[in-house]
């Protein structure tokens, strides 16, 4: 693909907004005391800037700030993949990507590989300290880090959380603010204590590849609006995810505060950051056409 047809592809939404430039501005000067991120510095000074590809990406960004912080995952799945990454929808490429949990070894926590991209490692921070989750379900421990690495951070961000971490092996390693449970993602009923998810708010956390059709319909029916749920991995979930949408329409939203942090998708949970929705938000995205 060539910059031109790059270009072309972003120019579809539109002329640059100029309600974005003054957006960037109002928060800089208010929310940031007049002191610009590299991003912010390339908003404000696009004039100047004579590269039509960056200039491009730029409206895209706008046009998709427009669309609001939660969007239908099929809004967001059926995007124009031209100037992104096909596979991942993303704007992030793939040397980037296969270089982000570290050339010389894994991002590590308490000595245990951790195996998060270092947009994740970022994220998923942001999350629990908006959230402040009650309850947390990983399924899928792999060595216990993950789990380990949240107890941790809702310890330092000073609230009270408990975490259940699922898997086919057992886990060598302790918390006391985590239950590691040994069982098959593919019978959660008969393998998670009862009380895994009995108090909100709730994140749960898919990370095992298995059954992952048969884990989202599970965990649905534990959730409630303003619950969140992450796929990981999800560029190869693509398939379950969109018959789990399917089959629960407006029920879930992508909240693209965090899928979109970095640029498109620069996440490993392709547009799979849901945040359940109440009945009243789907009637606002039918009214609206979203």
């Amino acid at each position: 693909m060539t910059t031109d047809d790059v270009c072309d592809a972003y120019d579809a939404y539109g002329a640059y907004d100029e309600a974005y430039l003054e957006q960037t501005r109002r928060r800089v000067e208010r929310e940031q005391g007049g002191i610009h991120t590299y991003y912010d510095r390339s908003v404000v000074d696009e004039e100047q800037d004579p590269h039509p590809l960056w200039r491009a990406r730029l409206r895209r960004h706008a046009a998709a700030r427009a669309q609001g912080r939660f969007v239908p995952w099929e809004v967001r799945a059926s995007v124009d993949a031209q100037g992104l990454h096909p596979r991942r929808r993303s704007e992030i490429s793939d040397s980037v990507m296969l270089m982000s949990q570290g050339t010389s070894r894994p991002l590590e926590w308490q000595g245990r590989a951790l195996f998060k991209s270092v947009f994740d490692f970022t994220l998923i921070p942001m999350l629990l300290a908006e959230l402040q989750p009650a309850a947390v379900l990983e399924i899928g421990s792999g060595n216990g880090a993950s789990a380990l690495w949240m107890a941790d951070l809702a310890e330092l961000f000073g609230f009270p959380c408990r975490i259940t971490s699922l898997d086919v092996e057992p886990v060598a390693a302790a918390h006391p603010e985590v239950r590691f449970v040994r069982g098959d993602a593919r019978d959660l009923a008969g393998a998670l204590p009862a009380d895994a998810l009995a108090h909100g708010p709730r994140l749960v956390v898919e990370d095992a590849h298995v059954a992952v059709r048969e884990v989202l319909e599970y965990v649905h029916g534990l959730l409630e609006p303003g619950d969140y749920l992450m796929v990981e991995d999800s560029a190869d979930k693509a398939p379950e995810l969109a018959a789990f949408a399917a089959a629960h329409p407006g029920a879930y939203a992508v909240d693209t505060r965090y899928t979109d942090y970095f640029g498109r998708n620069a996440t490993s949970c392709v547009d799979s950051v849901w945040r359940r929705m109440a009945d009243s938000d789907r009637t606002t995205w039918s009214s609206t056409g979203r």
